[in-house]
């Protein structure tokens, strides 16, 4: 597994490689003009390399932009599907500018082919050097689900979290993790509060266990940047690893019962650019539970797990109770695509209370309990578990807990999962 500082490093490589395109296109446009290329052709370069230049620059500007600037937005989105294609007209130039170059007799033609040929070899190494940085994030990020999903397993917005505890997930939640009130100075411990409350009572919304994600990052991840974030449409908890909407970062959610690591593509990048963020900070190495749990004292002994019942008695119950929210959804895992994300679409997502738990599918008749392998853990431990399997015990404004949740009585509450 890559150490922090090789990634850290690695980072600072691309940036800096990924710097030079503005200064790039400058010398080829102008040595272009210099050796009677069109005015097409020039363009044509130029364009494509000002595209790519202002799609870093959106990705740049981080989480819940876009809703303040739709029309920048849209630009995004086109610019996002030209990237391909840009990317193939500024290397194509550059590689035949650099053996132009090399073959025009100039006296200068060594030293301008050797700049072209390094500049070309930077620009097409990019690609990789993003993949590669993915990958490593991606290592120490299934580490983190791994953890995440067994400090807290349960999840009380989910019917199988419900079928899975007994039930339990719904009792610990309401009378254990909301029953503490956050008094906390700051987002950062709001944060870890939630995660050392998640984990002692074993149940939590992507709230509970983003926050513990996040504290995880930050304990194990010093040098990196990390980003707990929600996504808008809805109020859905996420942590991201490195730059959040660039390529080469790392996209934890571990609220889907099959969680996968994804990159900010796979995840569904529209969610990132219009999400919130609830904390951002580069982590430090403090290991920000341990500081909550002393401020919170010695909690309640957490219950005695009781048997788990089958998917058609959770959902009778919470059909019963009335208590779940319109949003909360039962199969979570959400694309037939291995290692691909979701977008947290209405449509991603495949029963909920507003279709009556009915899998939305080629068969809307299907049996509930054939989507998902009952009470199956599904997250792995990743690559390497090197530190630990198990449980332990800025910016932006954290959002009250317990939304999302099954209520004390009084019908359903609003949207998280």
């Amino acid at each position: 597994m890559p150490t922090i500082q090789q990634i850290n490093d690695m980072q600072g490589r691309l940036d800096a490689d990924r710097s030079t395109l503005p200064n790039t296109r400058d010398y080829v446009a102008e040595w272009q003009r210099h050796f009677g290329y069109s005015n097409d052709q020039i363009t044509s370069f130029t364009n494509a390399a000002d595209n790519l230049v202002a799609l870093n620059e959106y990705r740049g500007r981080g989480i819940g932009w876009a809703e303040l600037d739709p029309a920048g937005n849209e630009r995004f989105k086109q610019l996002r599907a030209s990237e391909g294609q840009d990317r193939a007209a500024v290397s194509s130039t550059l590689s035949g500018a650099a053996a132009f170059a090399e073959s025009s007799g100039r006296p200068d033609a060594g030293a301008t082919a050797t700049y072209l040929r390094d500049e070309s070899r930077r620009f097409d190494s990019i690609p990789g050097q993003q993949t590669q940085l993915h990958e490593a994030r991606r290592e120490h990020a299934e580490v983190i689900t791994y953890n995440t999903r067994q400090a807290i397993p349960d999840a009380p917005n989910q019917i199988i979290g419900i079928a899975r505890s007994g039930d339990q997930s719904v009792q610990n939640y309401q009378d254990g993790v909301l029953a503490y009130e956050m008094d906390q100075d700051s987002d950062e411990m709001v944060v870890a509060t939630s995660a050392v409350l998640g984990e002692h009572f074993g149940t939590g919304t992507c709230h509970e266990q983003s926050s513990y994600a996040f504290t995880e990052a930050n304990k194990n991840l010093p040098g990196e940047r990390v980003t707990l974030m929600t996504a808008s449409e809805a109020a859905h908890g996420f942590v991201a690893i490195g730059p959040p909407n660039f390529p080469e970062s790392a996209i934890i959610d571990t609220w889907p019962e099959n969680a996968a690591v994804t990159s900010p593509e796979t995840y569904g990048m529209d969610n990132i650019q219009e999400g919130t963020v609830v904390h951002q900070a580069v982590a430090d190495g403090r290991d920000l539970r341990a500081e909550a749990a002393r401020d919170l004292g010695e909690l309640p002994q957490r219950p005695p797990r009781v048997a788990p019942i089958s998917l058609q008695q959770a959902l009778a119950i919470t059909q019963r109770r009335g208590d779940i929210a319109d949003d909360t959804h039962f199969i979570t895992s959400t694309t037939g695509r291995p290692q691909q994300g979701h977008a947290l679409s209405a449509a991603a997502f495949t029963a909920h209370a507003n279709n009556g738990f009915r899998i939305q599918s080629a068969d809307p008749q299907a049996q509930l309990a054939s989507a998902v392998h009952q009470y199956q853990p599904n997250a792995g431990p990743g690559r390497d578990t090197q530190y630990g399997q198990g449980s332990s015990t800025s910016h932006g404004q954290a959002p009250a807990r317990g939304a999302g949740m099954p209520p004390r009585p009084g019908g359903p509450s609003g949207a998280r999962r």
